[in-house]
This record gives C-alpha cells, sequence and structure tokens, in this order.
C-alpha cells in the first residue's frame, strides 16, 4: 500500500480486496497519510465522519483511545517503528474510524501492521468486514508488539549472564537503553489496553457477540505483556544495582587490600624514621652489624603482623 498518500480499497466481501468499486461492495477502505495535505483536505470533505473522529484522525499527537457510538468508532492505537533508522520505542500512531461500510486508517509512518492487512487481502485470506478487520489490525499490533517484548527479554537474560564481562562503560548505557525502551513501550501499552477494554465493555452495533469474545483475547495478551515489561522493569533495575554493589565491592577489596599493606608498613616507617635521625647518641652507629639487625628485625616484624593477620581473619 503507498502510505504517502489517501488509498482507497474495496472489500469484495471474500477476503480479498479491489481497487476498482464493485457491484456488490460490503466495506470501504481508506488509508491516509494524516500530514498529507491533500489527505487532510479529503478527510475534512468527508460529511459522515465526525468533528471528532475528523480531529482525532488529524491530530499529530494522539494516546491511545477509545470512543464508541452507535453509528461509528474511533480506536486511535501504538504500534513498534520497524521502519529503517528508527527507534522500534518510538511506536507508530494508528488511527482508526469504522462507520457504515467504511473504514478510514491513517498514520504518519509506514507500519507493518497496516502492509500485513494489506497483503492478507491481496493474497486473499484477509478480513472479509470491519470487526475482522479491526481483530486483524489489533492482532498484529500485539504479535509485533509482543516480538520486540520478547527481545528484550532475551537481551536482558543475556546481560545478566554476561554481567562480570562488562566494564562500568559498556554497561550502564546498555542496561539504560534497555530501560528507556521498556518504560516507552510500556507508556503506550497500558492505555492502550484500557482503550481495548473500553471498546470491549462499551458494546457497538456496528460489531457481533463472536467480536468481542475475540477482542477480550487481544486485551489479555496486551495484559501480559504489560505484566511482562513491568517484570523486566524490575529485574534492569536490580541488574543495575548488582553491577553497581559489584563495583563497589571490588573498590572495597581493593581499598581493604591497601589498608594492610599500610598497616604493615606502618612500624616499618616508623623504625626508618627513628633510626633515619641524625642526631647523636644513635645506637649502634659503631657495629658494623647493626644494619644486618635492624633489617632482620623488619623481617621477623613483618612475618609476624602478616601471621597476626592471618590468624585474627583480616585476609
Amino acid at each position: 500500500m503507498t502510505e504517502s498518500k489517501l488509498t482507497t480499497l474495496y472489500f469484495d466481501g471474500q477476503g480479498g480486496v479491489s481497487d476498482q468499486l464493485l457491484e456488490e461492495t460490503p466495506w470501504t477502505w481508506h488509508h491516509i497519510k494524516y500530514t498529507d495535505k491533500a489527505s487532510i483536505k479529503w478527510i475534512k470533505n468527508q460529511e459522515k465522519v465526525s468533528a471528532f473522529a475528523k480531529m482525532a484522525l488529524l491530530n499529530s499527537e494522539t494516546r491511545p483511545r477509545a470512543h464508541v457510538e452507535d453509528g461509528e468508532l474511533i480506536l486511535c492505537l501504538r504500534g513498534i517503528n520497524l521502519n529503517e533508522a528508527a527507534q522500534p520505542e518510538d511506536m507508530i500512531s494508528i488511527r482508526l474510524w469504522v462507520g457504515q461500510n467504511t473504514i478510514i486508517t491513517s498514520s504518519n509512518e509506514g507500519s507493518q501492521s497496516i502492509r500485513h492487512v494489506r497483503e492478507s487481502l491481496n493474497q486473499k485470506h484477509g478480513p472479509k468486514n470491519a470487526e475482522q478487520f479491526v481483530l486483524a489490525l489489533i492482532d498484529k499490533l500485539a504479535r509485533l508488539t509482543d516480538e520486540f517484548v520478547e527481545k528484550l527479554d532475551h537481551q536482558l537474560d543475556d546481560t545478566e549472564d554476561q554481567i562480570e564481562n562488562f566494564t562500568h562503560l559498556e554497561f550502564n548505557p546498555h542496561v539504560n537503553q534497555m530501560r528507556r525502551q521498556i518504560a516507552h513501550i510500556r507508556r503506550y501499552l497500558l492505555p492502550q489496553k484500557e482503550a481495548i477494554d473500553k471498546l470491549y465493555r462499551q458494546k457497538s452495533t456496528l460489531f457481533s457477540e463472536s467480536f468481542y469474545d475475540q477482542l477480550y483475547v487481544q486485551m489479555d495478551q496486551f495484559m501480559q505483556m504489560i505484566e511482562s515489561l513491568d517484570l523486566m522493569r524490575e529485574r534492569a533495575l536490580m541488574l543495575q544495582e548488582h553491577f553497581m554493589a559489584n563495583i563497589s565491592h571490588q573498590q572495597n577489596s581493593r581499598l581493604y587490600l591497601l589498608a594492610i599493606i599500610s598497616a604493615i608498613f606502618l612500624p616499618l616507617t616508623f623504625l626508618s624514621g627513628l633510626f633515619g635521625m641524625n642526631v647523636a647518641g644513635m645506637p649502634g652507629l659503631e657495629n658494623p652489624k647493626a644494619f644486618a639487625y635492624v633489617v632482620l628485625f623488619s623481617v621477623v616484624l613483618t612475618i609476624l603482623l602478616l601471621w597476626w593477620f592471618k590468624k585474627s581473619k583480616w585476609f
């Protein structure tokens, strides 16, 4: 589907689609890029679309939400951004309007979910009506998001397994990026789950009971992803704390070793300072073996200190 301009497709009711109006077309699907001037003008001229729906379809920023009335459905959703050179957590906004025999979707960037629905229609096994279209779109959004969340989970597992191999400069940017991705995705998944829950609770004459049964399954899937993200957020925080504890332990170990070395050399420093005084009356000045005695005493003192530290379990 060319998503840079207004595209219109006609359902054939058998899971296929045509770009030409058929004699019996149960549903018509329009997809637009909501920043395209021609698409904006086209939307504003659609009398059957309410003013609120036009605003939702054309707003530059929207959070996931649902608005249900007897004659129309407005659904704003978010999907993982899988476009080249894009950050996956910068989720694409997809807006959906359903009225009598008409479906309108809008987005600003290429959406894998929209492409998937189009491909399934081209292969003659796509949605046959509006409720199947809505379910197919939500299902693909959920699957792509779940795949990315699972990928994040595997990255977190690998980081936990290799935590000892990370340096401080490598670990913090790596974990901070994962925490940022988790936070950004959860930011949209929670209201998205609430929007689907609202759609489930506020019944519309546009959809059948079987639609709501399948919608409940989708709602549960989003809930599971939110719970997974909550767990991953806690794991990432605990992993960062564990890494900082390891760094602190290494620093304390080195400081402890330096303290023991200082304790060993403290009496030796005292001796060297004492015998280094250039004053009259220093003992051993005339004895040629005095230096050897001092060295021997220092060695014995060092051995005794090491033995005492070991016995006291200092190391």
